[in-house]
């Protein structure tokens, strides 16, 4: 029989019929196959030392490593006899530091007061966010600038949270949170956890000194 599908009885029957229609089809597709995902860790060891590390990267290390070698601590960074933690400034901490100055050359600025801030930024030991090496909570650690100026703190954040008014991530490398060292600067890593042949390495956008209060004036 014949189905006029300009009524409303025609027009039910005609959608039925695709329905079933269309239904039929996807029987006969294969099902697609579920596949798991198999991850791999990134390997945070580098074949190399800091310095040579840093070399590797002029692009974000060039004001850095010109600092270092104006200051005469190149042997620090190259150096595979001990473990140091470096605390390296990016090209856009190290300008923020040359104009502080009223600068535009880190060889205008006296060597001495160069050297204190790279020796503030050298942590004996290597802290960073593997095997448990370093705490969620802030600690004191040794830096090679001596006596008070020298004092910082160091932590790794363990989850997302909020830290020197920025959103950090799992890993992520505080120096000086807010409280925890007196009124000193804090900074917060952009890159983390790198682990070359002598130690840990830190990547910063800035630089930290200490303050002990708002009448104190830093080494550097």
């Amino acid at each position: 029989m014949k189905t006029n599908i300009n009524t409303p009885k025609g027009l039910l029957s005609l959608l039925a019929f695709l329905f079933l229609l269309s239904f039929s089809s996807c029987e006969k597709l294969a099902l697609q196959k579920s596949y798991d995902y198999e991850g791999q860790a990134i390997d945070p060891h580098v074949n190399m030392t800091t310095w040579q590390y840093m070399a590797s990267r002029p692009d974000v290390f060039s004001l850095m490593s010109e600092a270092i070698e104006y200051a005469g601590m190149k042997a620090v960074y190259e150096q595979t006899d001990q473990k140091y933690t470096y605390l390296l400034i990016n090209n856009t901490g190290m300008t923020a530091f040359i104009t502080k100055y009223g600068f535009s050359s880190i060889k205008n600025i006296d060597a001495e007061k160069v050297k204190k801030l790279l020796q503030y930024h050298v942590i004996e030991g290597d802290y960073h966010a593997y095997d448990k090496k370093l705490p969620t909570e802030p600690i004191y650690v040794k830096t090679l600038l001596d006596g008070e100026d020298g004092l910082l703190t160091i932590k790794v954040n363990k989850s997302s949270a909020n830290s020197v008014g920025s959103p950090i991530t799992n890993g992520n490398i505080i120096v000086n949170l807010r409280a925890s060292n007196f009124v000193s600067a804090s900074i917060s890593s952009v890159t983390s956890n790198i682990l070359p042949l002598n130690g840990a390495i830190h990547v910063f956008p800035g630089f930290a000194y200490y303050k002990r209060d708002a009448n104190y004036i830093p080494v550097f």
